[in-house]
């Protein structure tokens, strides 16, 4: 039996008004010996009817009861069968040349196990509202990562074997679990990413919630302390700690406001 070149992993929970769109996004990739995975975390809405209206045989839907994205995102890449292992969420929406880049960077960097893109960010209206441009080689990503998210998760695709060898996501954290995975992958791979924003980012109502973004801030304060409890960065990087713990005291507007400083 052959296997594809890359698994596509997303997990959706009531996104009806937006799936239709990425998963045709995934099928209309140039690159397109590819399989996309999709676990359906106990959707309610009309998910699970607009993911059965697909006929590709690329397809392979598993319905399960609400668990949350991070055990979602670990029961796909179960059920990957490539090298390559890619994300899309399930509001997000991939360039048609998006795969067929990453792959060829990949082919000519094997070094890299962990690459990912800039990403345009839009409103529900569809409206331009920003481009997240990342740090691009593996030194500036290093740099970067105690301080911040280097990468636009729905963004990377990841060589299999790095992320099995750090034992895939971490499902103690419900957010940030990309955060975490970075950070631990950064122990055993090279990083980059490339800087074309081949990935359009929705920046819906209601995405991050006031509470799950105050949990965001203590996964990353987490994720930071362990990196400087390892050693992977040096004892004097443990102010970068801090900073999540302080953001908490700020409304909510300061808050998104700071982040989207931070990825100019």
């Amino acid at each position: 039996m052959t296997h594809p070149a890359v698994s596509v992993l997303m997990g959706v929970w009531n996104a009806a008004p937006q799936v239709r769109d990425a998963v045709e996004s995934v099928f209309a990739q140039t690159a397109g010996d590819l399989e996309l995975i999709v676990i359906d975390d106990g959707s309610t809405d009309a998910t699970a009817g607009i993911l059965a209206s697909f006929r590709d045989p690329r397809l392979r839907v598993e319905r399960r009861a609400r668990g949350g994205l991070t055990p979602a995102l670990n029961a796909a890449l179960r059920l990957a069968r490539a090298p390559l292992v890619a994300r899309l969420d399930a509001d997000d929406v991939a360039m048609p040349e998006r795969f067929e880049r990453q792959l060829a960077f990949l082919a000519e960097h094997p070094e890299v196990g962990v690459l990912g893109t800039a990403a345009r960010e839009v409103d529900a209206s569809g409206r331009e509202v920003a481009i997240v441009r990342p740090p691009t080689s593996d030194v500036e990503i290093r740099r970067a990562l105690i301080r911040s998210n280097a990468f636009v998760h729905s963004s990377v695709t990841m060589r299999r074997a790095a992320l099995e060898e750090v034992g895939g996501y971490d499902e103690a954290f419900a957010v940030a679990q990309d955060y975490d995975l970075w950070m631990r992958m950064s122990r055993v791979t090279r990083m980059a990413n490339l800087s074309e924003a081949l990935v359009i980012r929705r920046l819906l109502p209601g995405r991050v919630s006031e509470a799950r973004d105050t949990e965001r801030l203590r996964t990353e304060a987490s994720v930071r302390w362990r990196a400087v409890r390892s050693g992977t960065y040096p004892a004097w990087c443990a102010h970068f700690v801090i900073r999540p713990l302080l953001a908490q005291a700020l409304p909510p507007g300061a808050r998104r406001l700071l982040r989207r400083l931070r990825s100019r």
